[in-house]
């Protein structure tokens, strides 16, 4: 007689499973408010909200902001149900991981016939959604909310019904994921057409003619040295500069999705045979144009659009494929199994975000206050400066020793200049930002050594009248706030 598999009975209610997953998730991988990009993010979002914020330099946060409805949405949700922003903030990543892991399921389920094939595949996106992802500068999801992972949700959702050929609804997400973060979206728009359109493969996908008509010809001028010089803080743009590591991340992958595309075909598991290859291809074809948009020196220019970005979806189907197949042949219903694999990854993962972030807490709970010193420093310059303070501090001051990559103006909500982290960022896709953002960069360097003098320039220059700087540095200012990482100084 059959052995039948025993099923834990909460995973027989797919929702609750997932409420469960994506709670677990954040347990694992920690939750931060205004780190990294969130600087970006989430000062839009206080800007959208009071649109007298940060009278100067707000072009940095807000002009690659016009082409997509996050912040928007994020904004309306907050004005909607009447919440402060940390809640809402927080409400939206629960969401986001929630999303992607439900488009993940989605597809295990038409991958794999048996629930412990379907429940490891979506087991192993959870415990590994921090994992760096090649040279890209991503993980697979971030422990705060961006964009990027609901675009990455809704793309997974729209491969789901494509594979189910429910075309109106593959329009339906892949419009949800353009609107939330354009960029991405058009490599889960490629790998939506990969996989559920018949494509040509015989004779070609595209001529190289043909791509080079894809690409925004207006951005091939000849960059300033300002641009150069912003590139420089976005090594990951170009793929010849990455790592073997980093290399290693790209070329395993690819060769293991047609690894299990052979595993696939030998088992007669259908779907997950045209998945596994067709996402290989894809791959293939991504490469190749991300090549071409980088490494040539007349298309430079072009590295701004991150092309080796289309990774960030490819690694979503290669470990659900993976954590699939393992579930399938390997875990089976063997409970010590599933413990061996998946303890040992989510203790690992866990303890990597705790060291990267040991200044701060592991969960930034709304209802508490940040515990990281910056972050308080950042906190009382928001209750007790001028809502039109401009700020100056070190452009690399995310980096600095117990900074943990807190961003100022997300938590400050005050106007700052340019800085040497995020600022780069639209300083590259924007070349006409390039010069004003080198200026104002290399008018701060060496801030913590300054004397009045230096200080009178940036007040007089660019009217900075408060500076946050490392608690160590001895300046010749006011100093109303320190503690044991950093101080706030008026500039009179």
């Amino acid at each position: 007689m059959r052995r039948v598999a025993r099923i834990p009975h909460l995973l027989r209610c797919p929702a609750v499973a997932l409420l469960l997953l994506t709670m677990a998730a954040v347990l694992i991988h920690g939750y931060h408010l205004g780190i990294e990009d969130q600087d970006v993010y989430l000062a839009a979002v206080h800007k959208e909200l009071s649109p007298d914020l940060y009278p100067v330099n707000s072009v940095f946060f807000t002009e690659q902001m016009k082409s997509s409805f996050f912040i928007p949405a994020i904004a309306g949700s907050i004005r909607m149900l009447h919440i402060p922003v940390p809640w809402a903030i927080f409400l939206w990543q629960i969401g986001a991981i929630y999303l992607v892991l439900l488009g993940c399921r989605q597809i295990a389920c038409l991958c794999f016939k048996s629930e412990q094939a379907r429940w490891c595949g979506v087991g192993l996106i959870t415990v590994l959604l921090t994992l760096p992802i090649a040279g890209t500068a991503l993980f697979v999801v971030d422990p705060y909310l961006h964009p990027r992972a609901l675009a990455a949700g809704a793309t997974l959702m729209a491969l789901s019904a494509c594979m189910r050929k429910r075309w109106p609804a593959v329009l339906g997400w892949l419009a949800a994921a353009a609107i939330m973060h354009p960029l991405m979206a058009l490599f889960g728009i490629s790998l939506v057409i990969f996989a559920g359109v018949e494509l040509p493969l015989r004779r070609g996908v595209l001529s190289p003619a043909a791509s080079y008509a894809l690409l925004p010809l207006g951005l091939l001028s000849p960059p300033s040295g300002a641009w150069n010089e912003a590139t420089l803080a976005r090594r990951y743009y170009f793929p010849v500069m990455w790592t073997w590591y980093e290399w290693l991340g790209l070329i395993a992958p690819v060769l293991m999705m047609f690894w299990f595309w052979r595993i696939a075909r030998r088992k007669g598991m259908e779907s997950l045979e045209l998945l596994s290859i067709r996402t290989a291809v894809f791959a293939l074809f991504q490469f190749a144009v991300g090549a071409l948009m980088t490494i040539p020196e007349a298309t430079r220019q072009l590295s701004s659009m991150q092309p080796m970005r289309w990774l960030h979806i490819f690694y979503f189907i290669f470990l659900l494929t993976m954590g699939g197949l393992v579930g399938e042949f390997l875990l089976k219903d063997k409970t010590w199994r599933w413990l061996v694999l998946f303890v040992p990854l989510a203790v690992t993962m866990c303890w990597v975000q705790r060291d990267s972030f040991k200044h701060s807490g592991h969960v930034d709970w709304p209802w508490q206050t940040p515990k990281n010193a910056w972050a308080q420093a950042f906190a009382w310059s928001d209750a007790n400066t001028p809502r039109d303070a401009i700020f100056a501090t070190d452009p690399k001051y995310m980096a600095l020793h117990g900074e943990d990559s807190y961003g100022m103006r997300a938590l400050a909500r005050r106007s700052l200049l340019a800085e040497n982290q995020k600022d780069p960022g639209a300083a590259t896709v924007f070349p006409t930002l390039a010069p004003e953002w080198q200026e104002q960069v290399h008018a701060q360097l060496g801030i913590e050594g300054f004397g009045w003098p230096e200080f009178h320039r940036l007040n007089t220059r660019y009217g900075v009248s408060w500076v946050v700087l490392p608690a160590r540095a001895d300046v010749p200012l006011d100093c109303p706030y320190r503690n044991e990482a950093a101080q706030v100084c008026r500039v009179r």
